[in-house]
């Protein structure tokens, strides 16, 4: 009997296996890649990624610790998801859509921890006889390079940045290419001891003498541009840095007169101007301030609108706008950043670590941990799986999923 004549044989469409599978766990998608090479081709592909990232219910933050025993499992507006990474814990990473980039001596490591991969690229020669410090090595890079990672928004490729001043070297590393290029010298030196920011497809640096200038590179064009810090400025603190809040690029800075209080200031993309949008006190409600030694980062606003962040000294906290209420939901834990699902494949090295996907976050383990399966094996896997079984499981999700939609 030919195809026509089986009852039991039902076809569905790609665009309805996209939609189907776009609304699966993270687990059950990262097996689905071995069924067949359309389902890997579906879920590889760019338009599937990005509808991914939209789908997400719950904000996330990124942190360090043991899956055994989280220092804290997250609340009704956030949710945890830990690494297991002396690197992630010991050195400065930078991060953008998911990805964790951390720069070690020799070496620039790549991870998505959403899709278990892992990616490490020669840095060459970086510490020119210059001695790090222990206690300021959570912002400073080896060897005293500017740092920078971030997202390509027109081709959607993931791009390094260097830069050492001393020497005029200047270089991009495309992750899809991984060989260093030439950069043009930008117009001014940025400081090397303050975290780059990645918003919209640019980085962003902190220029080093004249504060009044923020740096900023298109990862498209590779080209610099200045960005003026209009009036009125925040007051410059030793703790004064730029981070990426809700896709803005925000300046945070601790004032200590009249009081202590911690101030952020988001800018407009399309007018470049500055607004405050936090005015956070901070006396009498953080223990034994050291002013000169804690800086405060933001990290996400909740859908209530409540505004998550961290201090150096390894806290979370959570601010309620509307009751000017800050509490400690942490009092020990090493938070990363904050974090979004990312599918986008990277390609497992040889020989390399990859992190592991838990129910109550990531660990790392030895390659060969993820299922992958021969051309023959995954002809035979497919041959045992009845169509009516796989098109049964899609028809019910079908089914469940828009008769909850249309019935609520």
């Amino acid at each position: 009997m030919g195809e026509e004549g089986n009852p039991n044989l039902i076809y569905i469409v790609a665009d309805l296996v996209e939609d189907i599978l776009l609304r699966l766990p993270l687990k059950p998608i990262l097996k689905f890649k071995t069924v067949s090479k359309q389902w890997r081709s579906i879920l590889e592909s760019k338009s599937f990624v990005e509808r991914r990232k939209s789908v997400q219910k719950k904000q996330r933050i990124l942190a360090v610790g043991d899956q055994a025993e989280p220092r804290f499992e997250g609340d009704a507006e956030i949710e945890m998801i830990y690494l297991q990474s002396d690197d992630a814990t010991t050195r400065p990473s930078l991060t953008c859509d998911g990805l964790v980039c951390i720069p070690v001596p020799d070496w620039v490591n790549v991870l998505n921890p959403s899709t278990r991969e892992f990616l490490r690229f020669p840095s060459g020669p970086s510490h020119y006889g210059i001695q790090l410090f222990t206690e300021y090595w959570w912002t400073i890079f080896p060897g005293y390079w500017a740092m920078g990672f971030g997202r390509d928004k027109v081709n959607g490729t993931y791009k390094i940045v260097r830069m050492l001043f001393d020497f005029n070297l200047f270089e991009i590393l495309d992750v899809n290419i991984g060989e260093w290029r030439k950069l043009s010298p930008p117009p001014y030196k940025v400081q090397t001891t303050r975290k780059s920011a990645c918003v919209n497809g640019s980085i962003y640096w902190l220029d080093s003498k004249n504060r009044c200038h923020i740096l900023a590179l298109d990862l498209h064009t590779e080209t610099f541009r200045d960005v003026p810090v209009l009036a009125p400025p925040p007051r410059y603190t030793p703790l004064f840095h730029i981070v990426n809040l809700e896709d803005r690029l925000a300046m945070v800075d601790t004032s200590f007169s009249p009081e202590w209080k911690l101030e952020i200031w988001s800018m407009d993309a399309q007018e470049e101007t500055w607004t405050m949008t936090y005015s956070i006190s901070l006396s009498h409600r953080v223990i034994s301030p050291i002013y000169l030694k804690r800086s405060f980062t933001p990290l996400v606003v909740s859908k209530q609108g409540n505004l998550f962040l961290y201090d150096s000294e390894k806290r979370l906290f959570k601010y309620y706008p509307q009751t000017d209420f800050l509490c400690c939901l942490s009092p020990d834990i090493c938070v990363i950043a904050p974090f979004i699902e990312n599918l986008v494949p990277l390609g497992s090295q040889p020989g390399s670590l990859v992190p592991k996907i838990t129910t109550s976050g990531l660990s790392y383990l030895q390659p060969g941990c993820v299922p992958k399966f021969s051309s023959s094996q995954r002809s035979r896997i497919e041959s045992l799986i009845p169509n009516i079984l796989l098109t049964s499981t899609l028809v019910s999700l079908i089914f469940f999923g828009y008769s909850y939609k249309y019935c609520t």
